[in-house]
């Protein structure tokens, strides 16, 4: 009898294979930063902030940016009726897909220098966007409550702004 040698691998071969997959896979998921911090939302608000700020040059108008400290607007100027109430005078910016009105996420705190956060959307903006391409100058300061992270979104008058690793 000639005995024929099986091929293929054992269980053992198998699950050894797996145990080195799961932990390089592992490794790869410990490495990717996290997607719902203070970082990655003040990535996403200095975009808008320079959205803002490219379509006030772009229609020669003025858009503004109203903040408290749960929700934000982005507001253009109504000159087709300017009311004697300031607050009346913005209407919120219409821009098809681009998110213009959103809240923070709860896990941040924000704090807005040298202006205040406003009471609510109807107040009139903190932040001015021109059409000549100045805006305000700010700092909005974002960290996640109970860890050390945190960023700042800062506008020095003009463009660019910048967002600023505070650790």
């Amino acid at each position: 009898m000639i005995a024929t040698r099986q091929r293929g691998f054992t269980l053992l071969e198998v699950m050894l294979a797996v145990m080195i997959f799961a932990s390089s896979a592992l490794l790869v998921v410990m490495t990717i930063p996290d997607r719902s911090g203070p970082g990655v939302f003040g990535q996403q608000f200095k975009t808008l902030l320079e959205y803002a700020s490219s379509r006030a040059v772009m229609e020669g108008n003025i858009i503004g940016m109203v903040m408290t400290d749960r929700e934000f607007l982005l507001v253009e100027l109504n000159h087709n009726d300017v009311p004697t109430d300031q607050a009346a005078a913005w209407r919120p910016l219409d821009a098809g897909r681009v998110t213009t009105r959103g809240e923070f996420p709860d896990n941040v705190r924000i704090a807005l220098v040298p202006q205040r956060l406003a009471e609510s959307l109807a107040s009139p903006p903190q932040i001015l966007f021109l059409p000549d391409g100045e805006a305000s100058a700010f700092t909005l300061s974002l960290s996640a409550i109970g860890e050390q992270q945190g960023f700042d979104v800062v506008s020095k008058g003009a463009m660019p702004i910048t967002l600023v690793n505070k650790e």
